[in-house]
């Protein structure tokens, strides 16, 4: 321990010798060695790896797994493994001939998994439970642990919402199972539930576990109707002896890609040209000349017709988006003595927008105990902080810059007209000469759309946000097989969000100096009292789970703000401006659940597995008298390749099938929704005065209950050939009844606002496949990969009772949840189709819909289901390729079948506007004219400015898309150097993400192509450079 010691304090002089070390080769004695490699049968094992410990030296056993060797005469082991089997390092001290039995890798055939309230080996897991590592985690490189788990388990669809940094990814496990009531699963982190996991660092977690179906998701009631997802971070029970630190860095730089291409200035022009044709009777007796001025500048302006006539554009995209940075550095300490384990790991991540005023940065620091008091008593604590501040910067700076077309320029003009270089104009569309201010007079006048260097320079939107999370535990055990647990947990996230926008942006023109704030105290403890009994009885293997909970959640909050502020100070001056300016407002909700659970895990022979649950949950948010609910579920496993007639197929070492059936519920809704709310804004005359007096708003549901899921999973795993091929295969149904929706009242009763409901059904119904493959194994070449594949189909079963579509919220029965409704595109009316287009009162250049009834008339009885914004299938695959201490690993995803309708096209090819940029459309409708613009017949776009009715049909695309997630190429040094220096592990790395991405969409990105364009991000690649250190 004193050499190790005095090697970490000489870390610094020794770097120089690392170097040398690694530059330099040294010859030494050789000593051939030989031997042969056994399974527990005696049976030899052909390809087994032996390889020479701190070299490169090794080969590979023949067929009866005999080897020979030549290793350095100072080697110390070899290191002998095999696929399916523990690696085994073997002292060569004297000896130079060895016989040599490998065991099988329990780690991997009895792989510990979070189950709720206690863990399991994955071969006696009945249920379906899906896992991502560390490993998977780390390589990804993102500064959002959710992010990571993108295309990585079967089951599990998560979506970037924006594309904007410190937004959120939308997280959703086998479907949408709620129309109203959230889709998001359940995330406990070291034990305690929290709404998500935005706020941790990526490298503070070892493990994540899901679960996926009804039965394993039974044991947490109504709080996992949409998966549970279990976080475990480094340290814990899994803390070897000793001291361990780990740090992990890396730095990135993150350069804007995938642009969309938009007009060149003299398409644009031709494009202007051609819109007018619709205004001036497609240019009937007027010359080139006088139609060029009419389009350029109706009020005559002189300094369009010049930019038009020289096609002198400007760069928006430069002029706002820039390379960002990121990056992210973790330690992690821990450290055992005995019964004695303690962890501490503190975090600082970092993350810039591509354009200004955007950015995350993130503290983290987590801290935990677990103590052995005695041979019966264990107690342990552990809390998790993080402070985040997010800056979201100008909601409207990137749809502005978007929006500008190539001839207008940000710089304010002198007299003469000429540019200020550095000085910016509000209203660059309205651009005015300095004596011009303040008349109708404008140099240039086109548009009215603000300067996004402005918006952008002059409003924010920053929140910043404090979680913590934290448990503490007392566990008693009388006797080895009874176990008292009592854990109290609790979590609290505060957050502060402020806009501001100053007198140079869009809302400060209308509303002045304005701002506001928003601040919220999110605070839950849950109480947890369990007993385990685990007992065996010869081939009987028991064990029993009794639970009672507490949980209790309170919200608090208020938000303040006004406009025509006197001057400019952020949103910390909200309380200068006039009081008939305020706006202002709190608000309070509590809500409590209490539950009782029953598990029982039952084995026979190692063979026969059986899993039954029920829980009891109690809810204050439902109505008196249907507030409780039992949620069953019963799970059977049969490994099957422990029976006597599979024991001879050598190649399938491992076949377990599992079947479950289950219930949980969902009891998302407003605190209160039971009851009847008061509106205080209601006035009476009382006595000849008017006075402020209360009205119910809403009619109390008397009836209002759980939403309740149902479902059946049939599941299949496999290994086969010596563990090379091994994964699972599951399909599953799911029934969500009792929708919980807002449904609207007759007026009649007096009430204009809706009454919550137990009113519709959602069915899911899909597949699941995971499947590993190690490729190659040996002493130098390791490949393996693994794929993720899901198929899911979502559907309306009913709503309000009947099978009736809604087609105001959007609810067809048969169809996706998130099904798209509307008229099908079918082209555009070309001039010998101009007849036909007259019947349905189209022209020309319009719009051509299908005419689905076939009535020569377009109405909404035409409108059909276009697709949905849920994916049919996706695949996620990950090939990781190790080559001596190399390692190179890809990532890929696919998403199929999603249709959107695209703000982005809605903003950039609508054909109606004139003023704003425009995408690089191949062609657009131009009639025959007398002006010199040249007609087109070759149309894949309407005719600008005479699009006609439905043109939102063009909006609705497919974003179905091919990622290249992640690139990773890596280096580990040799623990021969590093043991030289005291350490005991070091990777430098390089990833890129996000290098390709192949889709038909048009737009930014297509992971995120139904949001609003407002908060849309272009699409970005990060090149990372890290390093990873073990001490």
């Amino acid at each position: 321990m004193l050499k190790r010691l005095q090697r970490k304090i000489l870390l610094q002089k020794k770097v120089l010798g690392l170097i040398l070390l690694l530059m330099a080769g040294v010859s030494y004695g050789q000593t051939t060695l030989s031997g042969n490699v056994t399974d527990p049968d005696g049976v030899g094992l052909p390809g087994a790896t032996v390889f020479v410990e701190g070299t490169n030296t090794g080969t590979t056993t023949d067929v009866d797994g005999n080897f020979t060797v030549t290793a350095p005469s100072q080697s110390k082991n070899l290191v002998i493994s095999f696929v399916g089997y523990a690696t085994k390092v073997v002292p060569i001290g004297s000896k130079t001939s060895f016989t040599v039995e490998l065991d099988l890798d329990t780690e991997t055939l009895s792989e510990v998994v979070v189950v709720g309230y206690g863990t399991q080996k994955r071969t006696d897991l009945t249920g379906s439970i899906a896992s991502a590592s560390a490993e998977i985690i780390q390589e990804r490189g993102t500064t959002n642990p959710v992010q990571a788990l993108q295309g990585s388990v079967a089951g599990v669809n998560i979506t970037n919402s924006t594309g904007r940094v410190g937004d959120s990814f939308e997280f959703t496990v086998r479907g949408k199972s709620s129309l109203e009531g959230g889709n998001n699963p359940l995330f406990v982190v070291d034990g305690v539930i929290t709404d998500n996991i935005d706020f941790l660092n990526p490298n503070d977690i070892a493990k994540i576990d899901i679960l996926k179906d009804a039965s394993s998701q039974a044991i947490y009631g109504s709080r996992g109707s949409n998966g549970v997802v279990f976080i475990q971070t480094k340290g814990g029970a899994s803390i070897p002896s000793g001291t361990n630190i780990s740090v992990d860095t890396y730095y990135g730089v993150k350069k804007v890609a995938r642009l969309p291409k938009m007009m060149s200035p003299e398409k644009w022009r031709d494009y202007h040209y051609s819109a007018y044709l619709g205004t001036t009777n497609n240019g009937a007796g007027m010359t080139e000349q006088e139609f060029n001025d009419v389009v350029a500048s109706p009020s005559s302006n002189q300094a369009l017709i010049d930019r038009f006539n020289s096609l002198e554009g400007f760069d928006w995209y430069d002029a706002v988006l820039k390379d960002a940075l990121q990056s992210n550095t973790n330690i992690n300490i821990n450290h055992r003595n005995g019964g004695s384990a303690y962890t501490l790991g503190i975090g600082y991540q970092t993350e810039t927008g591509n354009m200004e005023n955007e950015g995350l940065d993130k503290f983290n620091l987590r801290l935990g105990m677990d103590q052995e008091v005695s041979d019966k008593w264990k107690a342990g604590a552990q809390v998790n902080m993080a402070l985040s501040v997010i800056e979201r910067g100008s909601e409207v700076g990137m749809r502005e810059a978007f929006r500008m077309n190539p001839f207008l320029r940000p710089w304010a003009v002198d007299e003469n007209g000429n540019d200020i270089i550095g000085e910016y104009f509000p209203q660059p569309g309205k651009l005015q000469l300095p004596s011009q201010l303040g008349t109708n007079n404008y140099v240039l006048n086109k548009t009215s759309t603000w300067n996004p260097i402005l918006e952008i320079n002059n409003s924010n939107d920053e929140t910043r946000q404090w979680n913590m999370i934290g448990s503490t535990y007392l566990q008693y055990s009388p006797v080895e097989w009874l176990t008292f647990k009592s854990t109290l947990s609790s979590g609290l996230k505060t957050y502060r969000r402020g806009w501001f926008s100053d007198l140079l942006t869009n809302s400060g023109n209308s509303q002045g100096i304005n701002s506001q704030l928003e601040k919220v105290e999110d605070f839950n403890f849950t109480l947890d009292n369990q007993a385990n009994v685990t007992k065996s009885f010869g081939n009987h293997d028991f064990n029993l789970l009794l639970l009672q909970s507490t949980f209790v959640r309170r919200i608090e909050g208020s938000e303040l703000g006004s406009t025509n502020q006197p001057f400019a100070a952020g949103f910390y001056n909200i309380g200068s401006a006039q009081t008939a300016n305020y706006t202002l407002g709190s608000w309070f909700r509590q809500n409590q659940l209490l539950s009782y659970a029953v598990r029982l895990n039952y084995t026979f022979n190692d063979k026969y597995l059986i899993t039954l649950t029920n829980r009891w949950d109690g809810s204050s948010l439902l109505a008196e008298g249907l507030q409780w609910e039992s949620f069953p579920s019963v799970a059977l496993g049969w490994q099957l390749s422990e029976e006597s007639f599979m024991r001879d197929i050598q190649w399938l070492p491992t076949l377990k099938l599992r079947a479950g059936y289950g219930q949980v519920g969902n009891n998302v809704v407003d605190p209160y929704s039971a009851v009847n709310n008061l509106d205080q804004t209601t006035y009476y005359d009382f006595n000849g005065s008017v006075v402020n007096g209360f009205i119910a708003s809403s009619l109390a549901n008397e009836k209002l209950t759980w939403e309740v899921t149902t479902e059946t999973n049939v599941g299949l795993d496999f290994a086969l050939f010596n563990y090379r091929v091994s994964g699972s295969f599951d399909f599953y149904d799911r029934l969500t009844d009792g929708q919980l929706l807002e449904q609207d009242l007759p007026l009649e009763t007096g009430f204009d606002a809706g009454i919550k409901s137990n009113a519709g059904e959602v069915r899911n119904r899909g597949v699941e496949i995971q499947l590993n493959t190690i490729n190659i194994q040996n002493n130098l070449v390791s490949w393996e990969t693994s794929f993720a594949f899901t198929r899911n189909k979502n559907t309306i079963e009913s709503i309000y009772g009947r099978k009736e579509s809604d087609i105001g919220n959007g609810w067809h029965i048969g169809e996706s949840v998130d099904a798209l409704y509307y008229q099908k595109f079918d082209g555009i009316w070309q001039a010998e189709e101009a007849a036909e287009a007259a019947s349905y009162n189209a022209a020309e250049g319009n719009v051509k819909l299908v005419d689905v009834d076939n009535d020569g008339d377009i109405d909404p009885d035409d409108r059909v289901i276009l697709g949905s914004e849920d994916p049919s299938w996706t695949l996620g695959l990950t090939s990781r390729l190790k080559v001596s201490s190399f390692d190179f690993t890809v990532s890929l995803y696919k998403v199929q079948d999603v249709f959107v309708y695209s703000n982005w096209h809605a903003n950039f090819v609508n054909m109606s506007d004139r003023g704003r940029a425009k995408f690089d459309v191949p062609s657009w409708y131009v009639p025959a004219n007398e002006v010199g613009v040249t007609p087109q017949r070759s149309n894949e776009y309407p005719q600008p400015r005479n699009t006609g009715s439905f043109t939102n049909a063009l909006y609705y695309r497919d974003a179905s898309f091919l990622k290249v997630q992640n690139i990773s190429l890596g280096y580990t040094l040799p623990v021969s150097v590093l043991n030289k220096i005291g350490i005991d592990y070091t990777r430098v790395f390089v990833n890129i993400l996000n290098p390709f991405v192949f889709t038909d969409y048009e737009g930014w990105d297509p992971e995120y192509a139904d949001a609003s364009y407002n908060i849309q991000r272009v699409s970005s690649v990060t090149t990372q450079f890290g390093l990873n250190l073990k001490f």
